[in-house]
């Protein structure tokens, strides 16, 4: 399979609902279908690649740097951002509306291509079809729990409204509801165990493995507190994938080492993400930096964000981590104060803020073991594993934190998460299933917050979750009435 992706099929950002524009991305008289599109094996792969393309998550890391607590507005900023910063959230932002929209455009191309299985003849090279078809599956799985992660309120709930299941390749008549939170999970976990079934081999990082699906079930199950799932199946990862040392850490963040990676989202040169994309909001695409500077790191680079103070203090002077996420400044004249600008996507292979996107870790798997032991009421336990990941990133034996209760051990899991996953699209959606558990919300710096009147927001704010798209709306009136509380 070709390592750089590219646009095969074009990257149509079609609607889920389906209005008349929709027309070109759907089911309809004249329009090739996955039997007509996809002829041969070769032609699965190449739909495969364009399914691949439909993940990415630079929303997400946009949203949630800027609505939580991972930036300040910067002293180069244009405005940019500024009213999500002040926690303005409604059904017709651009996180909402985009990723809603780009999710379930990804879904039907991955269902495309689990329906061409059907009707390709692959004699001869059915391995090489079935590991096609897993990796559909795991797609699939990826985009319905991006979007369970963000729409659904509680997780943990089978009977809550969901996100709505598609699992076929839709027509020009059809208009979703939600499905239960059940059916949703039933669905992920389903083609998880599907893909597993059926991806050949862990070649790489780049692609779908079978430990990459079975980490993607483990974060499932971890985010509806399904801990007899989620714990196994960390465990048997974190012990394939040790923890990487200092200096790989800090290489891993520059695209020179893969420790610890179970699965990542290539970005290189000419593909199809290689551009600014939209900059200072919630828009995919683009170089993953763009998010937080205009044209390179470090201050030169017009930073219209910085690194929040509060992140920026968290972190210890001798922990690795500081140093991949911030670039200090102290003080830097231009803005009469001390400024910390997001050094976590430099730039590789001699373009600026372009960097692989690492969305499955072993460090993940180590914190998911350190839930399920809060979760069971073993603070001492869930301690051990944190201190795990404290020992790593100082590159020597640290002192075990000490919880003496089940809601201190949330809240320090959550504490770590901060610091591990800091600009990678994680901490909203960690304080909106653990904050209460943990006792955490927004943490703001004053000096970062004041001038915006937005320091904190309670975190049983309806806000913790986000409001279906207005525009899903108009072509499917009914839909209107199953939207998120507080919208």
């Amino acid at each position: 399979m070709m390592k750089n992706i590219k646009i095969v099929f074009g990257l149509a950002l079609a609607s889920f609902v389906f209005s008349c524009e929709d027309a070109t991305d759907i089911r309809q008289p004249g329009v090739l279908d996955a039997s007509s599109a996809i002829q041969s094996v070769d032609d699965m792969e190449d739909a495969l690649i364009n399914a691949y393309t439909g993940m990415f998550v630079t929303a997400e890391m946009h949203f949630t740097s800027v609505f939580t607590d991972e930036i300040r507005i910067g002293y180069d900023s244009g405005g940019q951002g500024q009213s999500l910063y002040r926690f303005n959230l409604a059904s017709n932002n651009s996180g909402p509306s985009n990723v809603w929209r780009n999710n379930y455009s990804s879904i039907r191309r991955a269902n495309l291509v689990i329906e061409a299985a059907n009707s390709v003849d692959a004699t001869g090279d059915e391995a090489r079809r079935d590991n096609i078809v897993g990796q559909a599956h795991a797609i699939r799985a990826w985009q319905h729990l991006q979007l369970a992660s963000l729409y659904i309120v509680d997780m943990s709930d089978d009977a809550s409204l969901g996100v709505p299941v598609v699992d076929f390749v839709t027509g020009t008549d059809y208009t979703a509801l939600r499905s239960t939170t059940g059916d949703t999970f039933s669905l992920i976990y389903n083609d998880l165990d599907t893909a597993v079934s059926l991806i050949s081999a862990n070649s790489g990082t780049i692609f779908f493995s079978k430990d990459a699906a079975r980490a993607l079930k483990a974060r499932a199950a971890a985010y509806r507190e399904d801990y007899a799932t989620a714990a196994p199946i960390a465990q048997s990862l974190a012990n394939s994938y040790p923890l990487a040392g200092t200096v790989a850490y800090e290489n891993v963040f520059r695209d020179t080492d893969n420790s610890e990676v179970i699965m990542k989202l290539e970005r290189t040169i000419n593909d199809a993400f290689d551009g600014q994309g939209s900059t200072g909001d919630s828009s995919n695409g683009g170089w993953a930096g763009a998010k937080y500077a205009f044209t390179g790191p470090g201050v030169t680079g017009s930073p219209y964000y910085e690194v929040a103070t509060a992140l920026y203090n968290a972190f210890d002077a001798n922990d690795v981590r500081r140093g991949v996420n911030a670039e200090a400044y102290e003080p830097l004249p231009a803005a009469g104060r001390n400024v910390y600008t997001v050094n976590k996507y430099r730039g590789s292979q001699g373009r600026p803020l372009m960097n692989d996107h690492k969305i499955l870790r072993s460090s993940e798997m180590v914190l998911i073991l350190a839930e399920a032991r809060a979760q069971a009421n073993d603070p001492a336990g869930a301690a051990g594993f944190v201190d795990q990941i404290r020992d790593a990133r100082f590159g020597s034996d640290q002192t075990a934190p000490s919880y003496v209760s089940q809601s201190e051990a949330f809240g320090g899991i959550l504490d770590e998460r901060r610091l591990e996953f800091a600009f990678e699209g994680h901490r909203y959606k960690d304080l909106r299933r653990l904050g209460a558990k943990g006792n955490r919300t927004v943490d703001r710096d004053a000096g970062d917050c004041t001038p915006f009147g937005a320091c904190t927001i309670a975190i049983n704010d309806d806000r913790f979750t986000w409001p279906l798209p207005l525009a899903e709306f108009n072509g499917n009136p009914a839909l209107r009435a199953q939207q998120n509380p507080g919208y």
